[in-house]
């Protein structure tokens, strides 16, 4: 079994800012319920572009909870712009870290920002990012797999799964000969 942070029990064991969010004008999703993980989060933002309040659903483990907790705390204040510079390993280092086979749910938190921004903006995800998806069964784009290994320094396909869950279920996605 996994050892877990004081902080991700935390979160987990007392999530901060469960629920719909009334009010909210931005809602991402990601994640695959295929895959057992799925996220959704709702921003509050003002006029001037200032996250005011963020709530969030999940369906998934403790790493998807407490990272999906961690990230609202975090927006909490931030602007839009602000928040969009966010990585997984800001969401991780507020947990104190997480176990490699949990890293894809501080990747799900990382991604939902993005979408909901996108939301907020009136745009399309082609805007922030190549919305290309590479892995189907997890839900996971061209974008967000370059991101991730640049920002981690991540070097085989099992980091990369770890990170993101692409490749983990249906395969279709890995090439021959592990490329």
């Amino acid at each position: 079994m996994w050892n877990y942070t004081e902080a991700v029990h935390d979160h987990f064991l007392r999530p901060h800012n469960v629920g719909p969010l009334e009010g909210a004008n931005a809602v991402g999703e990601v994640g695959s319920l295929a895959c057992g993980d799925a996220l959704k989060l709702y921003l509050k933002i003002s006029e001037q572009g200032i996250i005011e309040d963020a709530t969030f659903e999940t369906f998934g483990c403790a790493s998807a909870i407490a990272s999906s907790s961690v990230l609202t705390d975090m927006v909490k204040g931030m602007s839009v712009e602000d928040a969009l510079k966010i990585t997984n390993k800001d969401i991780t280092n507020a947990l104190g870290g997480l176990p490699k086979q949990k890293m894809h749910c501080s990747v799900m938190a990382y991604d939902v920002i993005k979408k909901a921004a996108a939301e907020y903006k009136g745009v399309d995800m082609e805007s922030f990012e190549e919305e290309q998806i590479v892995c189907e069964c997890a839900r996971v784009s061209l974008a967000t797999l370059k991101e991730v290994i640049r920002i981690n320094d991540l070097k085989t396909v099992e980091e990369i799964t770890d990170y993101t869950k692409a490749g983990a279920f249906c395969k279709s996605c890995i090439k021959p000969g592990g490329h």
